[in-house]
Parts: structure tokens; C-alpha cells; sequence
């Protein structure tokens, strides 16, 4: 076994609490500017220069496509990596670097609202870079947090990514709409970029390299729980995945993400268009409504779904969401009035805050503990397609005339959940969720929002 040379600085993760902290503080904060810009910052600007429905549900779901991949990125990262720079920096530092080239490069080639196939191809590799980082960034918490440093972790992953999303939304809008989307590019590039030099000044364990190029070894720890084998994993990964309730959980993840990726691909021409709203004006409400989103659900929504269960929770969400949906569909007559548009905008943020704030316990109860890591991992691979599915519904049925359908079809989605949750009885706990971190580490962890 290698020796380790003496620390070279004091920037070393499992010495200091604070460092650990900040560091997910600040991934998970620009791990919101990608979603920002590409979910509603883009296509707003998209809308206001008159592009269709359909035309900014492509860009969405390039977007989004990557998060449906996210289980192969908990794989890959935790069966290759460079040990010598730690088990996850590599793959941190690699796919920070990677969205600060998408936005830059973004920047320099300036696309117009009608160049859908490269704002798609910019969309996509936004995507990989993030998908990459959070699967990473998820695994480094696991591997130097101590238990009792976790739960505090895990509101800095919701809240700070739900800021970066707010504020991505907010100055991306303004900047689009008196700069230009090649100024706009390049200023939100700059915060990536500082949270880039900063992982690349930290380390995991003391003696290791901050580069490939640096002085420095291995660390033990990191040598002794690096996995290596792929048969075990893969096979009782797909014995847990096929269990009645876990095949049953399975749409519940799905279905939760599918209204709100058609209305990332409708709402802009919904609010620019059919209601007047400035580009500004839309990403202004609409980043002011997800950031109020997130502190209730960091200050109060982990209380009240405790106090109510989750189950009941998910049952009394997806119940009233449906409900909304219905209705919205049916009002169509009255699209134009903003008290309508904007109040269900409200209200559906707010359900679907709670069904992610329940969902999440709910499919970690379900986790084995040989696998638990792996199969949570899986579960919130699956729950992402549900946006490109809401974004392809949203360009079908606007593009044939019944933009109503959107509404209706999320609505039915929604109700079908509901009934499954009235009938069904999944577990009420699981002792296995600390005990998955043991295993396979990428695993245990906030999922993110479009998670």
C-alpha cells in the first residue's frame, strides 16, 4: 500500500466540517443554473421571439433526456475512477468543467430562438455535465460525511439548488431580454466557474493529489471501498427492482415529473403569448413561485409530511393535483385571465412539492440493503422520464389545436396514482437507509428537483 504524502494545505474535506458543508452548499447551487437556463430561462426567450410549443419542447427534453440516463452515471462513477485525486473529484472536477465549457461555448457560437437543433445539443450536454456532478457530488457526501452530518446536508442539496434554479430563471430572464443571449451565457457561465476552481483547490483525504499532475497518493480508505465487481451488483439490483411493490412504485415515480415537463414546455407561451407577460415578467413570477416553493418545503415540508405520513401525503397531493389539472383544463375560456393562469401555477408548485417531499422516503423504504445504493439510484433514473413524456404530450397536443389535453392527460396520470396509493399498502419504515451507504455509497442522498 502506497504512503501518503503530508497534506499540502488545509482545503482537505474530512478534516473540516464547515468545508464539507460549503462544498455541497456550492455544487448543488450551480447545479440549478443548467436547469434554470434550459427549463425556463431559454425557453421563455424562446417564446418571446415566437417560436412554437413544439419547437421549445425539443430543447426541453434534450435537456432533460440526460436525467433519464442518471443510473448509468452511478455505475460508471462508482466502479472507474482516479483514486489518487480521491474516489469522486475526478468525475467532479470533469463534469464541472464540462458545463462551464457548454456555457461558454454557448456564448461564443450565439444561437438564435430558431436554431433548435444546436440550443438542443447545448441542452443535452448541459445535462450530462449535471447529471454527472449531482450522481457524484451524492457519492462524496456518502463517502466523508459522518452520520450526524448528513440530515444538514441534505437540506443544503434541496434549498441550494432550488436558489441556483431561482436565480438562473430570474437573471437569465432579464439578461436575455436586454443583452442578448450571448452576454447572458457568459456572466451566468461565471459562477460554475468559481465553484470549478474551488473543487479543484479541496481534497478529499489528506495526501491525495489535486490533479493528475500534482504530488500525492491514494488514501486507504478510498483503496479498501472502491468497488470492483459488476455481476453482484447488477443481478440483486434486478431481484429488488422486480418485487410486486417495487414494480408498483415504479409509475409513482414516473408519473410525479410529467405534468410539470409539459408545462416547462407550454407555460412561456401560455404567459408570453396568450396573457402578454414580458419575457422578464414570466421568469421573475416563475423563479419567485419555485424559490418560495423551496423554503417551504425545507422549513415545513419534511414536519408535515411526518406529521401526516407519507402516504397519506402522496395520496392527498396527487388527489388535489389531479383535481387541479382537471379544472385547468376545463377553464381554457379563461387562460387569459391572469388570476387563473397564476394561481394554478401556485397551487400545482405546491403539490408537486409534496409529492416530492413524500416520494422519496417512500421509494427508500423500498430499498434492500444488499443493493439499497444501486436501487435507489435506479428509482430516480426512472422517476426523470416522466419530463421528456410531459414535454412530447405538451408539443402533441398544442401543435393539434387541444392544448386542454395537457392538462387532462397529466390530470389522469395523476388521479391513477392516486387510486393505486388508496388500495396499495406500501411499508411504513425501512431500517436499510443508512445501511445502503455501506454498500454501494452513490446512492444515499437528496435526490435533486428534476431528479
Amino acid at each position: 500500500m502506497a504512503s501518503h504524502a503530508p497534506a499540502q494545505g488545509g482545503l482537505v474535506l474530512e478534516n473540516s466540517p464547515r468545508l464539507r458543508q460549503l462544498t455541497v452548499l456550492l455544487f448543488y447551487l450551480t447545479q440549478g443554473f443548467p436547469l434554470g437556463l434550459f427549463y425556463y430561462a431559454i425557453p421563455a426567450w424562446m417564446a418571446a421571439a415566437g417560436a412554437g410549443t413544439g419547437q421549445i419542447a425539443t430543447v426541453v427534453a434534450a435537456a432533460q433526456l440526460p436525467w433519464t440516463l442518471k443510473l448509468i452515471n452511478g455505475f460508471l462513477i462508482d466502479r472507474y475512477t482516479f483514486l489518487p485525486m480521491g474516489r469522486r473529484r475526478a468525475w467532479i472536477i470533469g463534469a464541472q468543467s464540462l458545463l462551464v465549457g457548454t456555457l461558454l461555448t454557448a456564448a461564443v457560437v450565439a444561437p438564435a430562438p430558431t436554431d433548435l437543433a444546436i440550443l438542443a445539443a447545448f441542452g443535452f450536454a448541459a445535462g450530462v455535465a449535471t447529471t454527472f456532478q449531482d450522481v457524484a457530488i451524492d457519492s462524496l457526501v456518502v463517502d466523508i460525511m459522518p452520520e450526524e452530518e448528513r440530515m444538514r446536508a441534505s437540506g443544503s442539496m434541496f434549498g441550494a439548488q432550488i436558489i441556483g434554479i431561482s436565480l438562473a430563471t430570474a437573471l437569465g430572464g432579464v439578461l436575455f431580454a436586454y443583452s442578448g443571449f450571448a452576454a447572458a451565457l457568459a456572466v451566468l457561465a461565471a459562477v460554475p466557474l468559481a465553484v470549478l476552481i474551488f473543487g479543484i483547490a479541496i481534497r478529499e483525504r489528506s495526501g491525495e493529489r489535486r490533479m493528475p499532475w500534482s504530488s500525492g497518493n491514494a488514501h486507504e480508505i478510498s483503496r479498501s471501498i472502491q468497488v470492483e465487481a459488476w455481476a453482484p451488483l447488477v443481478r440483486n439490483a434486478l431481484r429488488a427492482l422486480f418485487a410486486p411493490l417495487s414494480l408498483l412504485l415504479l409509475p409513482i415515480l414516473v408519473v410525479r415529473s410529467i405534468p410539470h415537463g409539459g408545462f416547462e414546455a407550454f407555460h412561456p407561451v401560455l404567459f408570453t403569448q396568450t396573457l402578454g407577460w414580458r419575457i422578464e415578467s414570466w421568469t421573475g413570477f416563475y423563479s419567485t413561485t419555485l424559490l418560495a416553493s423551496g423554503v417551504i418545503g425545507l422549513l415545513f415540508g419534511g414536519a408535515v409530511v411526518a406529521r401526516i405520513g407519507v402516504q397519506r401525503t402522496l395520496l392527498l397531493t396527487t388527489g388535489l393535483g389531479a383535481a387541479s389539472l382537471f379544472a385547468m383544463g376545463l377553464a381554457q375560456p379563461f387562460w387569459s385571465v391572469p388570476g387563473v393562469a397564476v394561481g394554478f401555477v401556485i397551487f400545482s408548485k405546491l403539490c408537486a412539492m409534496g409529492y416530492f417531499i413524500a416520494g422519496i422516503p417512500l421509494a427508500m423504504r423500498l430499498c434492500t440493503p444488499a443493493v439499497a445504493a444501486t436501487q435507489f439510484t435506479i428509482y430516480m433514473a426512472v422517476g426523470n422520464f416522466g419530463r421528456p413524456i410531459g414535454a412530447a404530450l405538451a408539443g402533441v397536443t398544442v401543435e393539434q389545436g387541444f392544448p386542454q389535453w395537457l392538462y387532462w392527460g397529466g390530470g389522469l396520470a395523476w388521479a391513477a396514482v392516486a387510486v393505486t396509493l388508496f388500495f396499495v399498502r406500501f411499508p411504513g419504515e425501512n431500517a436499510a437507509a443508512h445501511a445502503a451507504a455501506e454498500v454501494l455509497p452513490q446512492g444515499e442522498g437528496l435526490a435533486p428537483r428534476v431528479d
